[in-house]
């Protein structure tokens, strides 16, 4: 089986090392937990599957989702309480693989951060433009931001369109990286410009 390995990070080829299928109880589905070893680097990954065949086709599993090593992001403690805590719905969304619910959650993280920058345009495109005008962001994180936006637009208006779990956990993590910029390393270089500009 392939999967990502977090100590490779890279999706690598996996040796099975043992399975437990836990079997519904009625109220859900049956799941299986496989643990695997990374043929490249040894490091022990856990995976769990939902059963989603049914009693025509028999047992079909899902996508393997990742239990072990936690993929938690750290949430930035230097952004404001309201946009850390749309940050960690869009990771408990996640979490509970609902991956369309986590990318809605991360374009609500981006309307919050432009808001918290004084940019309230008629929408979320405007105000990314804004950012980008008036020099608050570059055209990469403006070209970063803008592609979350338009995945986040899906997510929320497109009834038929689901958001698959490697574009779920790109859009979390680049989420992640705009609040990273926006709320440290763009204050921390600016603090070392300013110290480097004052020395004799």
């Amino acid at each position: 089986m392939i999967v990502e390995c977090s100590e490779c990070r890279a999706h690598v080829q996996t040796r099975e090392c043992g399975a437990y299928e836990r079997l519904s109880n009625g109220q859900g589905p049956s799941s299986l937990f496989t643990l695997l070893s990374c043929t490249q680097c040894n490091s022990p990954i856990l995976i769990r599957q939902t059963n989603i065949g049914n009693m025509v086709e028999g047992d079909r599993w899902d996508t393997p989702y990742l239990v072990f090593p936690s993929t938690d992001l750290r949430v930035n403690p230097n952004a404001p309480r309201n946009i850390q805590a749309a940050f960690e719905e869009a990771c408990a969304c996640y979490r509970a693989q609902a991956y369309t619910a986590s990318a809605i959650m991360c374009r609500k993280t981006l309307e919050g951060i432009c808001a918290e920058h004084g940019v309230t345009e008629r929408n979320l495109a405007g105000s990314l433009k804004a950012m980008r005008d008036q020099g608050q962001i570059d055209d990469r994180l403006y070209e970063w931001s803008d592609s979350l936006r338009v995945a986040g637009n899906e997510a929320a208006h497109g009834v038929g369109l689901n958001i698959a779990q490697p574009d779920a956990k790109d859009i979390l993590e680049f989420t992640n990286a705009i609040l990273d910029y926006m709320f440290s390393y763009r204050d921390r270089f600016d603090k070392f410009k300013a110290r480097r500009a004052a020395r004799p």
